[in-house]
């Protein structure tokens, strides 16, 4: 699949690893949400450091999500 924009590999979890095209200029909100998950929900690493769902992504950026767990 060409894509003519940014080519992210995301780790989903752990369970699942995708290659996601986004536009130049993307953030990491914009790729969970693409994803169809709550950023609310979401940390993000991006190339190995946790990131603000507002970065905006590398090109070839390589991003893990981890759920986030609360409770007390």
């Amino acid at each position: 699949m060409a894509c003519s924009g940014n080519r992210v590999v995301v780790d989903i979890f752990g369970r699942e690893v995708r290659e996601v095209c986004l536009e130049e200029g993307a953030t990491v909100r914009d790729l969970i949400k693409a994803l169809g998950l709550r950023v609310s929900e979401v940390v993000a690493a991006v190339n190995g450091e946790v990131v603000a769902e507002d970065e905006v992504l590398p090109p070839a950026a390589r991003v893990k999500l981890h759920s986030v767990v609360s409770g007390g």
